[in-house]
């Protein structure tokens, strides 16, 4: 086998490897469970997630809905207020709605809306599946043992498991997704 051959092999082992184990790795979801709250956080697929959390809420696992994002544009309604929007189109009571508008990232999502929850002891938390785990991380660091997370997953348009490697923004997704993980577990 040349030299070249061997690279190739290399090369195509490696990513292989790499595209069953980040589609292994990333998504994170546990056994649902009747919950105080479910928090939905906006970015990816919003409208994915935002559906996520309103069949949660219908099938009766938490009282409560919780939509966090802030606007891409300022001059626009935010993410939060749109997911809002999307929930009471689908019977939702918006006195069932809380929302956190500040949130530009994934870390402000978990800080802020710790303010919102209030007493709740039990969070379902939804995001895509390739931002579960990061989303997971960021939450525990914000809200501490006091509070138990149940992850439950929402399946995203842009990323799939088992296809995120057939189109360039899932590579970008789960190149950067890691390294997004990595930044959250050193930081404070």
């Amino acid at each position: 086998m040349s030299k070249l051959t061997q690279v190739v092999v290399a090369v195509g082992c490696v990513v292989g490897a790499y595209i069953v184990l980040i589609s292994l790795y990333l998504p994170t979801s546990d056994l649902l469970q009747k919950a105080d709250a479910i928090v939905a956080v906006s970015g990816g697929d919003t409208q994915g997630r935002t559906q996520h959390a309103v069949d949660l809420y219908k099938q009766g696992y938490a009282p409560r809905l919780i939509f966090s994002g802030a606007a891409a544009d300022p001059n626009s309604s935010s993410n939060a207020k749109v997911m809002m929007a999307s929930a009471a189109a689908r019977g939702v009571p918006i006195s069932a709605i809380e929302l956190d508008e500040n949130s530009r990232d994934t870390k402000e999502n978990a800080e802020k809306t710790r303010e919102v929850l209030g007493t709740a002891q039990t969070v379902i938390l939804v995001t895509s599946d390739y931002h579960q785990r990061r989303v997971n991380r960021e939450f525990q660091k914000a809200l501490g043992d006091d509070i138990t997370l149940i992850n439950s997953p929402a399946k995203d348009r842009h990323w799939g498991r088992k296809s995120w490697f057939l189109h360039p923004y899932g590579w970008y997704i789960s190149l950067t997704e890691p390294a997004k993980l990595v930044f959250s577990w050193f930081s404070l």
